[in-house]
């Protein structure tokens, strides 16, 4: 190889830390003081969140199929959604002015990065909603039903138990996955000028150095995921706003 010959230089991995077991409370308390800061703000992506999973649950209510997939596969995408607020909570504790407008400018910051994730969530939840209809479709042998009314004969039917067991083992190995790869990824590339892969690969390194403490962050997003379609979607107004300003501040303890 010649002198003038340009070598690529390797990959910089980025350091993660270990933490503690009840580390993820401090997130929620840090994530709840953010959100008090600028409520307004906050809120906005709040209804903006519920509003659209509003409109994806209202177009896939009518396909029984589809409904419950809907409903997972927006939690598979939710952190795409949440990158203002991860804006609000970097211009927080960097002391920068943290205006609506400010937050709303956070794809500015490393657009590829960015766009990348968000073409990843939208094939993540594509392959799930194809998943769903092809698990249902070759497991349930009852009568055809509402979304709802589908839910429950599924749940309260023995003979439908083997479908349940399949449908909860594919959508959890997929939530895991999902959640491996973007638990701190989405805020590391709004906070950082990184490549989607080094981010990816960070968030898989926090999980395997931390899986104990992030099992429990998961089973946190999950209840609270899981109060806020309780409440028809009103919750997520102040859920999902708290949520991505804790998980921001997870992503600062555990990314060096």
């Amino acid at each position: 190889m010649s002198e003038g010959d340009a070598v690529a230089p390797a990959p910089t991995l980025v350091r993660v830390r270990q933490i503690g077991f009840g580390t993820p409370v401090t997130w929620l308390r840090l994530g709840w003081k953010d959100l008090r800061r600028q409520p307004a703000a906050s809120l906005f992506y709040g209804i903006a969140i519920a509003v659209t999973g509003a409109v994806i649950l209202g177009v896939t209510a009518g396909f029984p199929y589809l409904f419950a997939a809907a409903i997972t596969g927006f939690m598979l995408v939710a952190p795409m959604l949440a990158a203002g607020l991860y804006e609000l909570s970097r211009r927080y504790l960097a002391g920068e002015p943290a205006k609506l407008v400010d937050s709303m400018l956070a794809w500015r910051r490393n657009p590829s990065g960015l766009v990348g994730f968000a073409l990843l969530s939208i094939l993540a939840g594509t392959a799930w909603q194809v998943a769903s209809v092809v698990i249902v479709a070759l497991f349930y042998k009852g009568p055809a039903l509402t979304p709802m009314a589908m839910m429950i004969e599924i749940l309260i039917n023995p003979q439908h138990y083997l479908l349940f067991f399949v449908y909860m083992c594919a959508g959890g190995l997929l939530a895991a996955l999902v959640f491996a790869v973007s638990v701190v990824s989405m805020p590391m590339l709004v906070d950082r000028r990184c490549d989607l892969l080094t981010a990816l690969a960070t968030s898989v390194n926090a999980v395997a150095e931390n899986p104990l403490p992030l099992a429990l962050w998961a089973m946190i997003l999950m209840l609270l995921t899981g109060l806020g379609f309780a409440t028809l979607l009103l919750g997520m107004i102040i859920i999902l706003p708290w949520l991505g300003h804790a998980s921001f501040h997870a992503y600062k303890d555990l990314v060096e």
